[in-house]
């Protein structure tokens, strides 16, 4: 007999993640005071720093500034606060990359919403020396998409694309490269983007990522930035697409769940949450963050997205064999229709 938790469990879903050690190293990097002291001895009696995996050795950017915060005092701190600064000099070099970009499109009128990797470390990082950036994610209007290739082209940046029609929905982003040496690789990747998240109506649901967008500095330029609330659900909307999930990804989530600082915050996360259909995706994320860490989530929000009804969309998208393409298929078909309702019917946009 399958449990109703059983059943309504995504079939990506982890639950091993994070390990025992992983779970030992976001806590030295994130927690305070003593229980970060005890996390960071627990962790160090377990891993050789010098044979690290790939995943653990981002978050050493975000764990040195914490042990230097609590005196910590071991043979491996230069080490670390070398990591640390060799992150903070590489996304300096990322940022006049991404400041040109911004200005480009500024000046054609596309209105450049920054999402992320760079919004976080913008948003809910104290500095860019805390967290590694790989790639640089901007979204666009649609009616600018066309444009802003052009732009991106004229500056030196390469694409593959097929024919776009001005109008035309960009569903997955579009990838773009550069050569560079910044951070020792041959090329920095650029995602642009047109669509976040699916809700009819859809012109309504694409402009509130710009109405709810914050106001941000990068190198002295002006820009606007997808606002925590959006960045939390996309994080969630990435990590059940992604067959795994980066455990740096939780330290994401983790400081983004610190800046909701307002009960209006959360309410607005488990409203649009139930709005674009990824109920799931953050019950389970969140659940996962309380595993690891002690974080200030008010004590209705797991309740109700308990109770919430999951809609028939993403029961089928989030709960399938990852072989069952014929579900998967009619999934896509009754997303698609009701973004066609959306496209057809713009007056029932909502103040959501």
């Amino acid at each position: 007999m399958v449990s109703l938790t059983e059943a309504l469990t995504p079939a990506n879903y982890d639950r091993s993640f994070p390990s025992s050690r992983q779970r030992s190293l976001l806590q030295a990097a994130l927690l305070q005071q003593q229980p970060a002291l005890e996390a960071w001895q627990q962790w160090r009696s377990q891993v050789d720093i010098e044979t690290l995996d790939p995943e653990s050795h981002h978050l050493l950017s975000l764990l040195y500034p914490n042990l230097v915060r609590y005196h910590v005092d071991d043979p491996h701190l230069g080490r670390l606060k070398g990591v640390y600064r060799r992150t903070w000099y590489a996304n300096q070099l990322l940022v006049q990359s991404f400041k040109s970009i911004l200005q480009a499109l500024q000046t054609i009128q596309a209105n450049p919403l920054v999402l992320g990797e760079f919004a976080l470390v913008s948003t809910c990082y104290p500095d860019y020396g805390h967290r590694p950036v790989y790639q640089l994610d901007v979204m666009v209007p649609r009616s600018q998409t066309l444009d802003a290739i052009a732009t991106l082209q004229q500056l030196g940046w390469n694409t593959h694309i097929d024919e776009l029609k001005p109008g035309d929905c960009l569903w997955k982003p579009l990838t773009f490269w550069q050569e560079t040496p910044v951070q020792s690789t041959p090329y920095i990747q650029l995602n642009l983007h047109n669509h976040l998240f699916q809700a009819a109506p859809q012109p309504y649901t694409d402009e509130q990522l710009w109405v709810n967008a914050v106001t941000k500095s990068v190198s002295d330029l002006t820009t606007s930035v997808l606002s925590p609330v959006d960045q939390l659900l996309h994080l969630c909307l990435r990590r059940n697409q992604e067959p795994q999930c980066p455990i740096y990804w939780l330290a994401d989530a983790a400081l983004l769940i610190n800046t909701l600082s307002a009960e209006s915050d959360w309410v607005r996360l488990v409203t649009q949450a139930q709005r674009y259909e990824i109920i799931l995706p953050l019950r389970y994320f969140l659940s996962d963050l309380q595993v690891v860490l002690p974080l200030p989530i008010p004590d209705w929000v797991m309740p109700s997205l308990r109770r919430m009804a999951i809609s028939y969309h993403e029961l089928l998208e989030y709960n399938l064999l990852p072989d069952n393409k014929l579900l998967l298929l009619k999934a896509q078909l009754v997303r698609l229709r009701q973004s066609w309702k959306g496209w057809l019917n713009p007056q029932r946009a909502t103040t959501l």
